[in-house]
């Protein structure tokens, strides 16, 4: 479980803080979404992209975390009606289902 927990830590760590960035009185977590949002958004565009030459990794945390965590992120950002990030985190989402679909058809 150590190890699962160590590759989830980053996500676990940004769903944390957008639960917190939907909280109108805390403008320090709503900028770091800001930054950090279009940033994952290119990462994974390039992901998608490089996939078929990419080597296959294999990650010990268990794929449906990912889609908690994702989900739990979209849910909270429409909640809060932040719905550009909402729309950004869906589309986070799926990219991250089609690079490991793309990887594994390789």
């Amino acid at each position: 479980m150590g190890r699962w927990l160590k590759e989830a830590l980053l996500d676990i760590v940004v769903t944390g803080v957008i639960v917190l960035a939907a909280i109108p009185a805390l403008p320090w977590a709503r900028w770091i979404v800001l930054v950090y949002t279009p940033f994952m958004l290119l990462l994974k565009v390039g992901a998608l992209l490089a996939a078929p030459h990419l080597p296959r990794t294999r990650r010990s945390a268990p794929e449906a975390l990912f889609h908690v965590l994702y989900g739990i992120n979209v849910l909270v950002l429409l909640v809060g009606r932040w719905w550009w990030m909402a729309l950004a985190w869906a589309l986070i989402w799926g990219l991250s289902v089609a690079v490991v679909h793309r990887q594994q058809r390789r």
